[in-house]
């Protein structure tokens, strides 16, 4: 299933101001919650894949983490904006990729990193189960995903504003998943949930982390 147009020509308009927009519309307390979660979900040892990667915001977290970080997106601007952030990295490389049909082979990688992709891609478990196939046997997908829910509905009304200021549109495809419902689409896709929360003290962000068996191969 390729990546449809909608999806990511929608952000690639907004690759340029990006970052200073998402702080903006979230506010700045999340992202550093969500990167004191990522930071302890990899190794040193770890080949990494990371899908819709952006303008490489949160590869950036965790490229010294691990030993080799492949940052993919489908929008050409986000993927330009990447290789900007992510040059001083010698471990890290940033390609195109459809995060629905990659280019890799089967049993590839150590880890997945999904971080505010699956909330706003059409068929989330499709992008999973690409996935499932390309990662190793035990191997782990480590997922993010800023939610409105369990947001206090004033909280949830500003978000919305701010949103709306900045980027003057709703993306195409977008949902706000609860902690059980983002465990129950990875296990759909054939992974074992691990770990399921949701953090942020205004803003809220779901992670989720799940594993492939041995047996899913």
């Amino acid at each position: 299933m390729p990546g449809s147009e909608k999806e990511y020509k929608y952000w690639g308009k907004r690759a340029s101001a990006h970052d200073n927009d998402f702080l903006y519309i979230v506010g700045l307390t999340v992202p550093k919650e969500i990167k004191s979660w990522l930071i302890n979900q990899f190794k040193d040892t770890d080949v990494v894949l990371e899908l819709g990667c952006g303008t490489g915001f949160y590869s950036e977290m965790i490229a010294d983490r691990v030993k080799h970080l492949t940052a993919t997106d489908l929008a050409p601007e986000m993927i330009e904006k990447a290789k900007e952030k992510l040059s001083q990295y010698g471990n890290v490389e940033v390609q195109i990729e459809d995060c629905y049909d990659t280019s890799f082979a089967d049993n590839m990688f150590d880890a997945i990193l999904l971080v505010n992709l699956l909330h706003i891609v059409k068929d989330p478990i499709a992008v999973l189960e690409e996935s499932h196939r390309v990662l190793k046997s035990d191997g782990r997908v480590v997922v993010v995903d800023v939610t409105g829910y369990e947001m206090p509905f004033l909280s949830k009304l500003s978000l919305g504003f701010r949103y709306m200021k900045k980027w003057r549109s709703p993306a195409p495809y977008s949902r706000n998943f609860s902690p059980n419902e983002l465990a129950e689409i990875a296990k759909e896709a054939g992974l074992m949930v691990e770990e399921s929360k949701l953090i942020g003290k205004d803003t809220k962000a779901v992670c989720v982390r799940s594993r492939k068996t041995s047996n899913g191969d």
